[in-house]
């Protein structure tokens, strides 16, 4: 990461589809602003960091014992923590996962196999046990099978909470449920299902074939996989879908926490196609498997082989419900990402260029912050970046602020 400024460039895109020809291309600056050093603030190890929309950051060690601690934006220590192990106090042993619950939060912790709500105070005011199993109602029972397994993403104020449902066990017939497709579901504290909040198509770019009792699989090359990602308080979930016969198109949809849609648009980005020597190179090194002859099997795959590669990398969800989408595009060098932006309700932003790699903690349309490395020091610094040149507020004369450098722009 440049340690003065990060470079971002602005799509001014219009209409419901944003391409490099449909706008004016413009060169805008998010400023370095100031950069705290975790081991200054008691974090001489890495540290997990949730930041929340009101420019609070909560620190929480990545291991057993230890405090999760609290600072205001200027990184003024506030009056609140959680004592994490098994000390006296120490509801909670240690924090794999968490979020934001209103004012308060949710942590993951997998040693005492709870989600514990942590109040505003610092007191656990509740916990949840793991489910055994994600299961529906009685009267969902053809929509929904069991499930064995499941991945945390969201807890909310009535205690129930947003999983990934996996490992399916169709104990009866479930008309109602697609086996092609991932799930995004709300449980209770039971684990059973209240609603679904979001599919994604379940392919990730291989398939398995059968024959008799064998099984092999297979992976098709440059595959457009479905990328997704929920925002820390679980209120937005984004999913961004490649459309692999439009040629650097992909759809953005954004939904809320009741899988209520609040904008799905389409929106597209250069592509490059995909030589047909390398597709045929790959096909030809197939082989036949039990009763599929050797050309089923490359005529499956030279299917499914999009014309063009998918533009799109990842997505993460800004603390404003911005959406930003990794893209990789024919002009990006390899030393950049770039990532497309548009706002809470579609509106497309532009793209933002950072060095590769860089580790966001979070991201507004005005702000970013970012972790960064001081091999000199043997720390890490969490930076701000503000956006167009705006000077955030300065922090304290407390000694844990690390000088900013004068802001100067990159060159574009």
């Amino acid at each position: 990461m440049n340690s003065r400024s990060v470079v971002a460039l602005i799509a001014l895109a219009t209409g419901a589809s944003a391409s490099p020809a449909s706008g004016q291309w413009r060169a805008l600056t998010f400023v370095r602003d100031t950069a705290f050093d975790l081991k200054a603030l008691g974090f001489p190890r890495p540290a997990q960091i949730l930041a929340g929309r009101d420019g609070r950051m909560l620190l929480a060690p990545e291991y057993f014992r230890g405090e999760v601690v609290a600072f205001d934006s200027a990184f003024r220590k506030l009056p609140w923590k959680v004592q994490l192990g098994r000390a006296p106090g120490g509801d909670v042993l240690i924090v794999t996962q968490w979020g934001w619950v209103g004012d308060s939060i949710w942590v993951l912790d997998p040693i005492y196999k709870q989600v514990a709500f942590v109040g505003s105070d610092g007191s656990v005011r509740k916990s949840i046990g793991w489910p055994s199993w994600v299961r529906p109602f009685w009267r969902d029972r053809r929509k929904y099978p069991l499930f064995a397994n499941m991945t945390w993403h969201a807890a909310y104020a009535d205690a129930s909470l947003l999983v990934e449902p996996s490992q399916p066990r169709r104990l009866l017939d479930t008309p109602g449920h697609d086996p092609n497709q991932k799930l995004l579901v709300r449980i209770d504290g039971d684990g059973r299902i209240l609603r679904t909040v979001a599919r994604m198509p379940l392919m990730d770019g291989r398939f398995q074939l059968r024959s008799g009792t064998e099984k092999q699989w297979l992976t098709v090359p440059n595959y457009p996989k479905t990328a997704w990602s929920v925002s820390t308080d679980g209120l937005r979930v984004a999913v961004v879908s490649p459309m692999s016969a439009d040629s650097g198109a992909f759809r953005v949809t954004l939904v809320d926490e009741n899988g209520d849609t609040v904008f799905s648009r389409r929106y597209a980005v250069e592509a490059a196609r995909i030589a047909r020597a390398r597709i045929d190179t790959i096909v030809a090194g197939q082989r036949a498997f039990g009763r599929y002859t050797v050309e089923q099997v490359r005529d499956t795959i030279r299917k499914l082989t999009p014309a063009f590669y998918s533009p799109v990398v990842s997505v993460s969800v800004g603390l404003d419900y911005s959406v930003w989408v990794s893209v990789r595009r024919p002009s990006t060098r390899v030393e950049d990402a770039e990532y497309f932006v548009v706002d809470a309700k579609g509106e497309p932003q532009g793209v933002v260029t950072v060095p590769r790699p860089t580790r966001f903690v979070a991201r507004t349309l005005d702000k970013l912050w970012v972790m960064q490395q001081d091999r000199a020091k043997q720390t890490n610094l969490l930076v701000r970046f503000v956006r167009g040149g705006v000077r955030g507020a300065r922090p304290s004369r407390s000694g844990r602020a690390v000088a900013s450098s004068p802001p100067t722009r990159s060159p574009g």
